[in-house]
């Protein structure tokens, strides 16, 4: 399948593409892949075109609220209350391969099973207490020797980058990095 993630305006760059690529190799067949906070689509594009090109793709859940993080409070999109219309627009080629869960990223896990997910991808609320909510609730679900992984892990973002050092510094397991981007395996 041809991509066409680079006509959608997003946050996406060359770096979340690095992890992107590095987690599509280590994933199997058929996977369950989550993307917390989805906003335009961008993101989404590329990893759902990329799992079917390698044949991996299995389920993709694009988990968001649409209401915009308090960063993004002030965005335009989120002002006119149209991130969900541009969002579902955007992903319209690829509309039958992605289950959308509208819904706060940390209030959805509730619906998978322990277990059961090859890779989360958390990029939603930002602040300290909205990535730990979602580093808890969505631990769980990730299946034993499979990754758990996000966006904006710098000091730009001191919510997510403390968030993620303190989950995993209190369950002793080494955090990647590629570029801005944290990764990590569940070992049990």
């Amino acid at each position: 399948m041809k991509h066409f993630y680079q006509d959608i305006d997003g946050f996406m760059n060359k770096e979340n593409i690095l992890l992107f690529d590095k987690v599509l190799d280590l994933m199997p067949p058929e996977c369950c892949w989550i993307e917390l906070g989805a906003w335009t689509g961008k993101s989404v594009a590329y990893s759902v075109v990329e799992l079917i090109n390698k044949k991996k793709f299995g389920k993709f859940f694009a988990v968001d609220s649409w209401q915009g993080c308090e960063i993004l409070q002030k965005h335009e999109l989120v002002k006119s209350n149209l991130v969900k219309d541009v969002f579902l627009k955007n992903i319209s080629p690829l509309s039958d391969k992605i289950k959308i869960i509208e819904n706060y990223s940390w209030k959805a896990a509730k619906d998978f099973l322990d277990e059961s997910v090859d890779f989360c991808y958390v990029d939603a609320d930002h602040s300290y207490e909205g990535v730990s909510k979602d580093l808890d609730a969505w631990w769980p679900k990730i299946k034993e020797n499979s990754y758990f992984g996000g966006d904006d892990y710098t000091n730009q973002f001191p919510g997510v980058f403390s968030a993620v050092n303190d989950f995993f510094s209190k369950r002793n397991i080494k955090i990647d990095t590629v570029g801005r981007c944290w990764l990590v395996q569940k070992i049990n």
